[in-house]
């Protein structure tokens, strides 16, 4: 048994946040300081806590946005469960998460052809 399986819900949710803002605001530094780390640890600790309340930001606004829209764009008579809050946290942090990796794998990526000629 692992320690994230005796974790309730909402640990879980809450260290996936706070993940997610850790690799959000480590490919920001890179793409925008072409660095690889921070100068110091209050910098450090300063970057992510600034990105983890981005984090929740985006998350507030997206899960209200999915909330209020999803019966427009799936059709008011389906018929469908409503997501609770955790869940949205938790699909939101994902997509947000992905996104910070694929960026940052996409900013590694070679060219595919030579420009210059």
């Amino acid at each position: 048994m692992t320690i994230l399986s005796k974790l309730s819900l909402n640990a879980k949710s809450g260290i996936l946040v706070a993940v997610t803002a850790l690799v959000v605001a480590y490919v920001r530094t890179f793409l925008q300081y072409d660095s690889y780390g921070w100068e110091s640890i209050g910098a450090f600790l300063l970057s992510w806590f600034v990105h983890y309340l981005g984090v929740w930001l985006f998350i507030a606004i997206s899960g209200a946005f999915v909330s209020r829209f999803a019966p427009v764009f799936l059709g008011k008579d389906l018929p469908r469960e409503e997501l609770s809050p955790n869940e949205l946290l938790v699909y939101i942090s994902l997509v947000v998460l992905v996104a910070a990796i694929v960026m940052f794998v996409l900013a590694h990526w070679p060219a595919s052809g030579i420009y210059s000629e």
